[in-house]
């Protein structure tokens, strides 16, 4: 049998119940983008916060 034939089985097999509840593991897959991107946002604005160091502060002033 193959890899087609056997999804196509699975598919076949399933009932509503089992469906829905794939359907919900889409659903609960969809929403980790948005997870992720609160998560990254949320380090983002930390950084922003942070302090300079001097160090770096100072390098910058060689420059000009």
């Amino acid at each position: 049998m193959s890899g087609t034939d056997k999804a196509e089985s699975r598919r076949a097999d399933e009932s509503p119940e089992s469906s829905a509840k794939s359907a919900k593991a889409r659903k609960k897959r969809g929403a980790a983008p948005a997870d992720l991107g609160r998560a990254l946002r949320s380090v983002y604005d930390e950084t922003l916060r942070e302090d300079v160091p001097d160090d770096f502060l100072d390098l910058l002033g060689k420059l000009e």
